[in-house]
Order: structure tokens, then sequence, then C-alpha cells
């Protein structure tokens, strides 16, 4: 063990914080002052630095031998766990912290944990958090109701939401707990803090949460952090091991609302980034990847209310992640349209394929089974700019023929006619008539797109033969969203145009909608994508406008309106953006704001 400090002797001060560095040379100093400087508390920082290639050792070092608070080891083994591990060893503390070596500790961060944890007696006090990078500042917990207000002498089953927040740097823990509790990091690539923070939170007599700002966690770009280094097949392994015993920990537990926090967490968002970076990542060649069996092991442990409420292409994703089919995963990814992305239809037997193996897990019950039946193939037959040809057809209808029930009905609440003929032709088992209602519309070039501040304006020219003598609706969905379809508009004849008003109340979320003609004629239905070229497009509601257009194609585009949120939502939002920049500017001026 190799240490380099100026100490003053076995004192013990109110915190220790652990901070493993690993070539964090450019900021480094940043987060040393931030704590040195600016909380107003006795403290040790015990740095155990990594194997640092970079100058990170020799600036740390400095600091030691200038600031006797500061003591400095080098790491006995390699990762960030086990520094973590070797620095609790070391810890003189009352208090444990822990932070990265890149990272910001806000004024009075400290000074307000140990308040609270003075005041109470509890084991762990928890605070709010930042993330920042060098382009902008966000509130990952804007939306959770942990951190609303203050609070001491919880449990976890208190406040369940606590368990959405895993990271090991907005926290405060009693160092006899720790240790009593033989808490320790494992050593593994990825997702070392989410059970040691998982029991702790399991093992607190009582918990503090303080509504104060803790923490600034620094977005690197890239793969130079400590989280970012791990290929993605041993990234999402890693995380699922770990993941595995947070489930079985939290599985002592018997509160319905403990668990169904957990698993929307897990579902909707850890575990979901994870499996999207599995479908996404290069797998290594030659080796049989861990993550099926062990996703397979986390989803029986699922609860099946909430896996149930994904949507079907989710769950499907999910299922085709414990068979390994990365390649069906990834396709309906792209359907979903995922990472903000326009939707990419699949091919249509590759769809019903991929429908077929995620139905063979027993994942998805019956309802999500037609879901993602009339998601993935039928929207894909109906919907095609050029239909089907006879051997796809015919390989679709045997592929759907024990499986006719999927088709019976519709899901979606307002049905395209093309969808309604392709169901048809699915469970009559006919080639031919699928082919048919593959044909659909040809796209209708609208003439002029203006959108004003809570209403747009769609101008068409329409042909005589397409408008003689029908009835014309226009239709809006959320593209990959067959079940959002809704009408919004009728197309009424002025002059010698055709024209619809979209008001901004009928679209019924935020986020991009579609547009489609629905045209209904004595002798059927028709539902007609319209296009437009980008130059018809006028935008007249300004920057409080309810509606916009949001996109940079040029030429001829789907048309489409994207509905902004509230003029209130947006202000909030803003401030809490103001405001988080000027926290974040410099370690100096970090202050401890509160909610």
């Amino acid at each position: 063990m190799e240490e380099e400090t100026l100490t003053d002797g076995e004192r013990t001060p109110a915190i220790s914080v652990v901070v493993p560095t690993h070539d964090v040379v450019e900021w480094v100093d940043d987060c040393l002052t931030s704590m040195l400087d600016d909380q107003d508390v006795d403290l040790e920082v015990v740095v155990v630095d990594d194997g640092s290639r970079d100058g990170t050792w020799e600036r740390v070092t400095a600091r030691a031998a200038a600031d006797p608070r500061v003591r400095a080891f080098r790491a006995p083994g390699v990762g960030g766990g086990q520094a973590r591990n070797f620095g609790v060893e070391q810890a003189r503390g009352e208090f444990l912290a822990f932070a990265d070596g890149d990272d910001l500790v806000p004024r009075g961060a400290y000074a307000a944990m140990l308040a609270s944890a003075r005041s109470s007696g509890s084991d762990m006090v928890v605070g709010d958090f930042l993330k920042f990078s060098a382009l902008q500042t966000w509130s990952p917990t804007a939306r959770w109701t942990g951190f609303a207000e203050r609070a001491q002498g919880l449990t976890l089953t208190d406040r369940p939401q606590l368990v959405r927040n895993r990271a090991c740097w907005n926290r405060l823990f009693r160092t006899r707990f720790w240790r009593e509790q033989a808490i320790a990091y494992p050593s593994v690539p990825r997702s070392n803090d989410i059970v040691p923070m998982v029991t702790a939170l399991v093992a607190a007599r009582t918990i503090d949460v303080v509504p104060d700002l803790v923490y600034l966690y620094r977005e690197r770009p890239g793969g130079t952090s400590m989280t970012a280094q791990a290929s993605a097949d041993a990234a999402v392994a890693s995380y699922l091991t770990q993941e595995l015993l947070c489930a079985h920990l939290l599985g002592s537990y018997d509160d319905d609302q403990l668990a169904a926090t957990y698993w929307q967490m897990v579902l909707n968002a850890d575990g979901w980034v994870h499996l999207r970076r599995y479908a996404r990542g290069a797998q290594t060649r030659g080796e049989q990847s861990a993550v099926p069996q062990l996703l397979t092991e986390l989803l029986s442990l699922r609860r099946t209310y909430t896996f149930s409420r994904l949507r079907p292409e989710k769950q499907a994703v999910y299922a085709l992640g414990t068979l390994g089919e990365v390649e069906l995963a990834r396709e309906v990814l792209d359907v979903i349209g995922d990472g903000g992305t326009d939707p990419v239809p699949m091919d249509p037997v590759r769809a019903m394929r991929a429908t077929l193996a995620a139905a063979g897990t027993g994942l998805l019950d019956e309802r999500a089974q037609r879901g993602l039946a009339y998601a993935l193939v039928v929207e894909n037959v109906a919907g095609r700019a050029v239909p089907v040809d006879e051997g796809t057809a015919a390989e679709l209808v045997a592929l759907a023929a024990p499986h006719t029930a999927w088709f019976t009905s519709s899901v979606a609440p307002v049905e395209r006619p093309q969808d309604r003929l392709a169901r048809a032709a699915l469970v009559a088992g006919d080639p031919h008539a699928l082919r048919e209602a593959s044909r659909g519309g040809e796209p209708q070039v609208v003439q002029s797109l203006v959108v004003g501040r809570t209403a747009a304006q769609v101008e068409l020219g329409l042909p005589a033969d397409l408008a003689a003598g029908a009835t014309l609706e226009l239709r809006a969905y959320k593209p990959g969203r067959p079940e959002t379809q809704r009408p919004v508009g009728r197309v009424r004849r002025d002059g010698e145009r055709w024209v619809a008003r979209v008001g901004a109340s009928a679209l019924p979320s935020e986020g991009t909608w579609a547009l489609e003609l629905l045209v209904t004629a004595p002798d059927g239905e028709l539902q007609v994508p319209l296009v437009v070229q980008r130059s018809a497009v006028r935008l007249e509601g300004g920057r409080l406008g309810r509606l916009t257009v949001r996109g940079k194609g040029a030429g001829l585009v789907t048309v489409t309106l994207f509905r902004r949120p509230s003029v209130v939502r947006r202000a909030v939002r803003a401030l809490r953006r103001r405001g988080a920049a000027v926290v974040a500017e410099l370690p100096s001026s970090l202050n401890c704001p509160r909610r």
C-alpha cells in the first residue's frame, strides 16, 4: 500500500469522502476544490487511484502534500469497485460519502446531509442531483417525487421511490452502519453500485431525504469514463448479474407499491437501456453470450402486471433478448423508432417470425400477442408503398394459419380500411386478398401546410375522382403506434381548394403526430398517406405556439405536426435548465438550492 499525504494524527473527521480516480487529470482539481473549498464541514478526502496514466496521480499527490485533508493511495487491485472498497477501509470519518474524480459537489451539500443525519440518527441520508455535459445541464429527478420534500426516519416502504435512484454519490452513510452490514462494491465492469445501494436501502433502520442539491454528475462523451469502458455484451451481462441480486434483495418485501416502483424502473429505464445496448451493440463472435440466460432469470422474477403494461413491441424486444435473437430485436427497435428516429418497417415475413418467436417464450399474454401481430404484421402489410409479392403473401398466410385468432379483431379503437382488409385476408388464408390489402393508396401531395399557434391548416388539391361523392376526414396517429389513431378534422371544399383545420387540442398528447386522409365513398373506404414539399410548410406560431413542425428533411416529407408542451410546462423546464446551468458553471459558485 502506498500513501502520500500530510496528516494531523489519528483525528476523526465528520465525513470521509472516498474518491476513486482513473485518468481524470482534466477534472480532478475541480472535483477536489468543490469538496475542500466549498464544504463547511470537517472532512477528509480519501483518493484511491486506479492505475491512471495521464498525470492524475501526480496531480492528486500534489494536492495531498498541500492539504492534510487529502489522503492519496494507489489502489491494490483493478477497477472502481475495489478502489472504493479500499477507500472505505482507510476512512476515519464518522460518516461516509462517495464521489467520482470527474464530478462536482455543490456548496453546502455535505453540511445539509450531515445536519439531517445528526438530527435524526438515521443510517443514511439521500439528496437530489443534476447531470451535466459541455452543452447542457438536466435533472433526472425532475419527475420523481422522492426528493420533493424533506423527510426523516423513513423506511424503504415509506418511500418506495428511493429505489429508483441507486447511484452511490448523492448520499451520506454512517460509517459504522456500512461496516456492520459488510456492504462492499463488487468487482464487475458495469453497474457496480446498484447492489451496495439496494443493500443499504434494505438494511437501513431509517433513511432521511433532503431536497437539497448534493451532487453534480458529469456526462462525458465517448468511452473514457469508468462506466463506459465495457463492451456491449459484457456490460449488459454485468448489469443483469447485479440486477438479479437486487431483485432477490427486494423480493423479501411483501409490498406491492415497492414492487411496482422497482419493476417499472427496471423495465422502462435501467433494464431497457441495457437491453437496447445489447441489441444495438456488436456481439463478440465465437463466444456464447450470457445475456439471454441472465435476462430469462431476471424476467422470471418480474411483476407480471407491470410487464404486461409495456407496449407489445417492448415486450417483444425483451422476449427476443431471452432467445438471443439480437437481429430481430434490433429490427423491432427500428419499428418503434428507438432513440427518436423515424420508425422503419420490418420485412413482413421477418416481422411475422419475430412475433411467433416472442409469443413462444410465454412472456407475452394473449392481448400482447395480438397487439404485437397487429403492429408488426398488419400495419406493416397495409402501410406499404409497394405491394407484397406473391411469395411473401403466401408465406405470411402459411405462418399466420395456426394463429388466426390474433387477427380476428382490431386492437386499435380506430382502424384503417387497409388494416381491416389485411386482417381479413390473414384470417381467411387468402394470399391474393392480402396482396390487394397491401396496395393501399398512393400518397397525396399536400399543397400547403400552415402551422399557427393553436391550429394548423392543410390545403389539398384532390383529384376529382377521389373527392367526388366521398366524405373526407383527416386522421392523426403517432408514428409506429396504430392504437393512437384518431379523427382530427373534416376536409371541406373552399372554392377550388380542399381545406382542413387541425387544432392542437385534437392531439391529446405531446410529441409528433402524422396525418393521413380517410376517404369514405359509397363503394368503400381508403386511407391515403399525406406528404408535403418542405418548402410548402409555413410556421406562423412563433416560439410560444402549441404546434410546430420538426425535422430537417428536404423535398417530399410525411405530413406531421409536433404538439409542444403547454407554455407553463415549458417555462418550468426552462427555469430548471437555467438554474441548473448557473449552479454547474464553476465549482466556487456552487450553491445548494432547495426545490
